[in-house]
C-alpha cells in the first residue's frame, strides 16, 4: 500500500489507471443516484473487460454496504492516489499475486460475514482484468513520467 499512497495517478500502469478510475467511478456514480455498473459499463466494453465488471460491482457493493468503517475515494480527477484507495490497489494486486494476503486485508475491511463473498468477487474480478490484460497493478519508478 505505501507504494501507492499520495502518488501521482499517472505513475500507475494501465491496469492500476482502469482499476482506480473505476472505483472512483462506481462510488461517484452511486452517491450521485446512479446505476454503478451501468455507469461504468461503457469504458469495461471499450477496454474488452465487461465480464470483470459484475464481479468488481459485488465487490464494491460489499465494501460500500459492509466494510468495518468508512472507506474515502478521491473525485474522479483527482491526480493523487488517497490512502484507503492505495489500500484498495493493493488489496487487488495482492489478489493476483498473494491471495491470502488479500484475504487478511480484507478480512480487516469488511464484516466477517461479507469476506468470502467479496473476497470470491474480488478474486473473479481481478482474473477477468487479466484475461484483459489490465489486472497488473504497478507503479512506474521513472519520476520522470509526466502528471495527468
Amino acid at each position: 500500500m505505501y507504494d501507492f499512497v499520495d502518488r501521482p495517478v499517472s505513475r500507475l500502469g494501465a491496469g492500476g489507471r482502469f482499476l482506480l478510475w473505476a472505483m472512483r467511478g462506481w462510488i461517484h456514480a452511486a452517491t450521485g443516484g446512479q446505476c454503478p455498473p451501468g455507469a461504468i459499463a461503457p469504458a469495461f466494453a471499450r477496454h474488452g473487460v465487461l465480464p470483470a465488471l459484475p464481479h468488481l460491482h459485488t465487490f464494491l457493493a460489499e465494501l460500500n454496504r459492509r466494510a468495518t468503517r468508512k472507506i474515502s475515494f478521491s473525485p474522479l480527477a483527482h491526480d493523487r492516489i488517497g490512502d484507503d484507495e492505495a489500500v484498495l490497489l493493493q488489496l487487488c494486486r495482492d489478489a493476483g499475486e498473494d491471495p491470502p494476503r488479500a484475504r487478511a486485508t480484507l478480512a480487516l475491511l469488511l464484516e466477517e460475514e461479507a469476506v468470502g463473498s467479496g473476497f470470491s468477487a474480488l478474486l473473479s474480478g481481478v482474473a477477468r482484468l487479466n484475461d484483459g490484460g489490465l489486472g497488473h497493478i504497478s507503479l512506474s519508478t521513472d519520476p520522470a513520467v509526466p502528471r495527468h
